[in-house]
């Protein structure tokens, strides 16, 4: 659990650094030292990290004694983006059907999907399985057998996620043993965000 809020927070906070608006609406930023919270999209100068916290909503941060920011409005979040934040929450939890996300977020099917791909880019399924395949890679390299990981990530058949290994650029079990004997080739390349490492074995990339 401690594990997993760590990796939460990391996420959140790159979220806030690049002001990301995809993630208004799925949390609020605190910052202990003005007593406010944000959106992650604010455009006010950026805090230091050691005072932040991150809270699920606007409500969490009022009861921890914080105030909303005057600057963003942290708690008016706009119907299309609260459903996407809504949405997102529940891939993040576990896998779900679009008729499902339709039905939490009170919009139809198609509505929802053209709104969730305006906001994140992607589509329901294929987020869904980005981090399906994100968990998946995680519990590797934890304790325990393929084959739990490939139902605790939310496979419902090995098949499922044998197609996705690709993607890891070697076999689940050579990853589950951090990559030992495969030989790994990497580079730095620029793109948009800036210098790039990529990091490839034979089959594949396994690393950005």
């Amino acid at each position: 659990m401690m594990m997993a809020q760590m990796n939460s927070d990391e996420r959140y906070w790159q979220a806030v650094k690049k002001r990301d608006r995809r993630f208004d609406g799925r949390f609020v930023t605190g910052v202990l030292t003005t007593g406010i919270y944000c959106r992650p999209s604010c455009a006010a100068r950026h805090p230091k990290r050691e005072n932040v916290r991150f809270f699920e909503n606007g409500s969490a941060a009022r009861e921890a004694g914080l105030r909303p920011c005057k600057r963003c409005l942290p708690d008016h979040v706009a119907p299309d983006e609260a459903a996407v934040a809504a949405a997102v929450k529940r891939l993040d939890a576990g896998a779900a059907t679009l008729d499902e996300l339709a039905q939490l977020t009170g919009y139809s099917a198609s509505h929802f999907q053209r709104v969730f791909k305006r906001a994140m880019g992607v589509s329901p399924a294929a987020y869904a399985r980005a981090r399906r395949s994100a968990r998946a890679t995680k519990a590797l390299e934890q304790e325990g057998k393929v084959t739990d990981v490939i139902y605790d990530a939310g496979y419902d058949t090995p098949s499922r996620f044998y197609a996705d290994a690709p993607r890891l650029g070697m076999t689940p079990s050579a990853w589950k043993q951090g990559g030992a004997g495969v030989t790994i080739r990497y580079a730095v390349v620029e793109s948009a965000l800036g210098p790039m490492l990529v990091a490839a074995p034979h089959q594949g990339i396994c690393r950005l």
